[in-house]
């Protein structure tokens, strides 16, 4: 049995099943409610009368179903997501996917699960999504992480910080410190992204979930980035740059080497770096965690289109692999 909730009417027993997914927390589904104006529904499988599965759906026009490749297929989906580009998925399951994703299924139109493991999903087109760039942790201290690059990578890193000494790193105390020209160093980011599903808010910069640490010189923030602290794992949320000074500074690499500094400072097990940027991060030691989309249309016609397309509509890795460490791990 699926059942429908309102934000504001989720059990206290949706969140014992989502798992490390701190998306589909209760607290961060309200936040979401309050930073992003999209229409979102909720969902969970009951079975023998006890929450098994959660997940949660929005509806979007103008979803670019090409965005991997040099075109456009803009059409009206319905996406089982997170509605901010993060490696979660939009569902935590145990026994209940199946009836899930046959929910979902018969809904009209065009439907998408983003984000989820390789898995058998009877009736859905299946294609590869932006993986996972993941760095395990396995250091005590940064100039540890340094030591264990290979040369080359070590000269690289050890430039970009000779050229962003200049930069101080502050982190904000307050989520009223963010301010608009921070937002307009995201919108820099998002304005340059080949890939773009959705365009946060402000006020999404400014939630209590968030830590956000920003370089800046004497005349001005050149850069900012946001995290997220869920457990023994840190997450690379979302970041600001100011492409004028950005060459000169190395800004963006140097704020990527601050987040590999903080999580071994603070002594997370793993950093989640997110789904682009993948030739710089893998270039850090990070290692790729594959992800999947899965895509239907209700009318069986399309949807056997679907199938024949999604191999050509698929993300591509990068097939080159990095030998960063010097013990080849």
């Amino acid at each position: 049995m699926v059942k429908e909730y309102k934000a504001c009417e989720l059990p206290d027993e949706w969140d014992s099943v989502i798992g490390d997914n701190v998306y589909l927390s209760r607290g961060f589904i309200n936040f979401m409610e309050s930073a992003d104006d999209s229409v979102k529904k909720y969902y969970a499988v009951l079975i023998d009368g006890k929450i098994d599965t959660v997940f949660t759906t929005q509806e979007r026009r103008g979803y670019n179903l090409a965005m991997f490749t040099k075109r456009d297929f803009k059409v009206k989906m319905t996406l089982v997501y997170v509605p901010l580009s993060v490696t979660r998925a939009g569902i935590a399951y145990k026994e209940g996917l199946v009836e899930a994703m046959e929910f979902v299924r018969k809904l009209p139109g065009y439907k998408i699960f983003l984000n989820l493991p390789d898995i058998n999903a009877k009736g859905y087109a299946k294609g590869l999504t932006c993986p996972k760039c993941e760095l395990k942790v396995r250091w005590s201290d940064f100039d540890g992480y340094m030591d264990a690059l290979r040369s080359s990578y070590r000269y690289r890193f050890n430039k970009a910080l000779k050229k962003g000494a200049p930069l101080k790193l502050r982190y904000l105390q307050s989520p009223d410190e963010f301010t608009p020209e921070m937002y307009k160093l995201y919108e820099n980011t998002y304005d340059k992204s080949r890939i773009r599903v959705e365009k946060l808010s402000f006020e999404f910069f400014k939630g209590e979930f968030f830590k956000i640490f920003v370089l800046e010189d004497e005349e001005a923030v050149r850069g900012f980035v946001q995290l997220l602290e869920n457990g023994s794992e840190l997450v690379f949320e979302f970041v600001g740059l100011d492409y004028s000074v950005n060459q000169i500074y190395d800004t963006y690499l140097c704020m990527l080497l601050g987040i590999v500094r903080y999580g071994i400072e603070n002594g997370f097990k793993t950093i989640d770096f997110g789904q682009t940027a993948d030739d710089t991060k893998l270039k850090l030691g990070c290692e790729y965690t594959y992800l999947y989309a899965y895509l239907n249309h209700k009318n069986p016609i399309v949807n056997a289109l679907c199938k024949r397309l999604a191999p050509k509509l698929e993300y591509r890795p990068l097939s080159e692999k990095f030998s960063v460490f010097k013990d080849g791990e």
